[in-house]
């Protein structure tokens, strides 16, 4: 499959290509990271050249995750990543510290959804798995649409190959009028 770029009112998703190896490194060591993502910790420069450069490629041509760079416009600085894995329909996402609480990765996830929803034929469903606790990933993905379909046995795989506790959403082309509702177990009324 070719790359896609995708286009939102205030935001260019593109191809991360190696240019981005100092932000992805950078914000990769984010310690947040450590706690809430698969990514290998500690994380150094080699990581983000090997994801750039041999992952993020190659996983376009086999189709089997789309990765896109986020940024504020074409050519601009990397703000952070966002990918969808096939053919589960699973999507990840995070965003450097200096850009979180500005809905730009609601606006990402939102356009990724409808992209996949209008050109991966036999799309019915987006998935959202996150570690339990997460709470901005889980309020991202509420804000997008996203019903949570957390169970007790939940889980997510953790950086070791083990599986941790974890929460789970999904989301159809049409978000489900009671979506909001079903995070208040786990977010209570956090906005």
């Amino acid at each position: 499959m070719q790359p896609v770029a995708l286009r939102t009112a205030r935001l260019v998703l593109d191809l991360p290509v190696e240019g981005d190896v100092a932000r992805v490194a950078e914000y990769c060591t984010d310690p947040l990271f450590e706690a809430y993502l698969t990514t290998p910790w500690p994380y150094t420069e080699a990581h983000a050249r090997g994801f750039l450069t041999e992952y993020v490629p190659g996983s376009w041509r086999s189709a089997t995750e789309l990765t896109w760079a986020i940024r504020s416009a074409s050519g601009e600085p990397l703000m952070g990543v966002i990918g969808l894995r096939l053919p589960t329909r699973e999507i990840g996402y995070w965003l450097g510290a200096e850009h979180r609480g500005s809905a730009y990765m609601t606006e990402a996830l939102l356009a990724v959804c409808e992209w996949a929803f209008a050109e991966l034929p036999g799309t019915e469903t987006v998935t959202w798995r996150a570690n339990a606790g997460n709470l901005a990933s889980a309020m991202v993905a509420r804000a997008a649409g996203f019903r949570s379909t957390t169970t007790p046995e939940t889980t997510v795989p953790g950086r070791d190959g083990a599986d941790l506790d974890g929460w789970s959403g999904e989301r159809g082309a049409t978000p489900d009028p009671g979506a909001y509702e079903s995070w208040v177990p786990l977010l209570g009324g956090a906005v």
